[in-house]
């Protein structure tokens, strides 16, 4: 492994806020044990989204289980509120509700309309764990590479400034000199 390909296999930090947790189930423990085999992760249990220890954060874990169904939409609205509040909108996240698909197919708009990156996890879907986790970090990633992209960009733009400032001088200096 050279150390260019190092940075891929680093571990990514975890951070998961169980609002619930006087609620216990059998799906959300067989959740909680399916993460801790998954490897290369680090996970922070959050005492609440406002905890000081966030960041730095790959990827957000929040539990929803007694969010009733028709109430989803608003309760991601608010979390998706509250993350960006706090500057960490790049924080993909995977919330656990048990609400039914069909009724979030009803919001496919609204969510498409969200400037931040969300998977909904389903008990019903649990083996699928290890592949949205996957995406999620990875959508991690790409926004991070896109704001590397961006800071290139501009500190390129502003040595093109600097070279047109000193071309425009360089060009009245002459002009000057032949007049």
């Amino acid at each position: 492994m050279t150390d260019r390909n190092h940075k891929f296999f680093r571990k990514r930090r975890i951070c998961y806020w169980d609002q619930e947790k006087l609620r216990v189930t059998g799906w959300k423990s067989h959740f909680e044990k399916t993460l801790k085999f998954l490897p290369n992760l680090d996970f922070y249990q959050l005492r609440s989204l406002d905890d000081p220890n966030f960041a730095p954060c790959d990827l957000l874990i929040v539990t929803a289980l007694s969010v009733p169904e028709q109430e989803i939409s608003s309760w991601i609205n608010s979390l998706q509120s509250r993350i960006k509040a706090q500057g960490k909108i790049w924080t993909p996240a995977l919330v656990l509700s048990e609400v039914n698909y069909s009724k979030l197919g009803e919001w496919l708009h609204e969510y498409a309309n969200l400037n931040w990156y969300f998977d909904i996890l389903h008990p019903d879907h649990l083996d699928s764990v290890p592949i949205r986790i996957a995406n999620l970090l990875r959508i991690h990633d790409h926004l991070h590479e896109l704001e590397r992209y961006h800071d290139q960009v501009m500190t390129m733009q502003k040595q093109i400034d600097a070279i047109e400032l000193k071309l425009e001088q360089a060009l009245r200096a002459s002009s000057a000199k032949s007049n």
